[in-house]
């Protein structure tokens, strides 16, 4: 029974709830370094940041997916 509702939540969700909830973390924390840092090391590094943690996110939903 526990199989069939978790396809069934799969089927109507499509896609898991790892890189959503990771995408949106990522944004917080963004935020978070972006009103804590200064503007000159933000405006070098931000994006570099928000581009690890999108990867960070990206490479723990496949291992979710496959493990």
């Amino acid at each position: 029974m526990r199989a069939l509702l978790t396809s069934l939540r799969d089927l109507v969700l499509g896609e898991t709830w790892t890189i959503p909830l990771g995408v949106g973390a990522a944004l917080a924390v963004s935020l978070l370094l972006r009103s804590a840092l200064p503007e000159s090391i933000w405006s070098a590094g931000g994006g570099f940041a928000l581009a690890a943690m999108i990867i960070a996110t990206v490479s723990c939903s496949v291992r979710n997916e496959n493990g």
